[in-house]
């Protein structure tokens, strides 16, 4: 793992939180977990817009739970897991150990960094790509400073790939208000389809897209029931909904763009 890099305020808050619950963000279910999620929107969304396969450089700046990281590692890419918080990194180690005893070894390496000063060599990246991160950046100028230096990480052609939650969703005032998720994670810009397009536009990057994940899922998100989960999901999979409605209704939005 890297040495520890600058203090980064946003870095510092989520370093807390982790630090009192060694848990937090810890990977549950496995590989068949993993192989579920690799069918949804988050995985297939990036590969649509960038297809990357084995041998290809991916970083994961923010890695979480690390579920992106072992996603793309399974397809045989070559993953950089890079987070703040040491905690996160050995839920990640913990996780890898686990799917490679399954599978055999995956070509993932973790890194502990700030995504303000990434502690990596720019230009090597096929693809980048974060989720749920840099939203907590409230400043616009420090924002785009972040999501610049992730597009410096890319290489000339490579893809910039941000998921963020959906500011402009009907439901999130309450969200805000009651959902554990956002009641215990730090202060966050509310990204809408217009200002996430400008963002990555901003920085220099082109062919910029975004789009809506999970639509029907509103319906489930929370509070959850069984009865909503499954009809949700049975929406998701034989309505799919026009991007018109995916952008308005899509509990995250995701925006993806391509480095010249």
């Amino acid at each position: 793992m890297a040495e520890r890099a600058a203090r980064s305020v946003v870095g510092e808050a989520w370093a807390e939180r982790f630090s009192a619950d060694e848990h937090s963000y810890y990977l549950e279910g496995g590989l068949p977990f993993l192989r579920r999620f690799a069918r949804g929107p988050f995985i297939r969304l990036p590969l649509a817009y960038a297809p990357v396969g084995p041998g290809a450089r991916v970083l994961e700046a923010g890695c979480g739970s690390g579920k992106f990281s072992l996603c793309f590692a399974l397809r045989g890419c070559r993953l950089t897991a890079l987070d703040y918080s040491a905690t996160i990194l050995a839920n990640v180690a913990a996780a890898r150990g686990l799917v490679e005893a399954s599978v055999g070894p995956l070509e993932l390496r973790l890194c502990r960094g700030d995504l303000e000063h990434l502690p990596l060599q720019p230009g090597q990246f096929d693809l980048v790509i974060n989720e749920g991160v840099v939203e907590h950046w409230l400043d616009g100028d420090e924002r785009r400073a972040v999501l610049r230096a992730m597009a410096g990480a890319a290489r000339p052609g490579g893809a910039v790939a941000v998921i963020v939650p959906n500011g402009a969703h009907p439901r999130l005032p309450h969200w805000l208000e009651h959902h554990p998720a956002f009641l215990s994670a730090p202060a966050m810009v509310r990204y809408d389809p217009p200002l996430l397009a400008a963002d990555l536009a901003s920085i220099g990057l082109t062919e910029v897209r975004v789009d809506g994940i999970y639509a029907w899922r509103t319906l489930d998100w929370w509070p959850t029931t069984t009865a909503r989960r499954l009809l949700a999901g049975v929406l998701d999979r034989l309505a799919p909904l026009p991007r018109g409605a995916r952008l308005r209704w899509g509990i995250h939005l995701i925006g993806l763009g391509r480095k010249p």
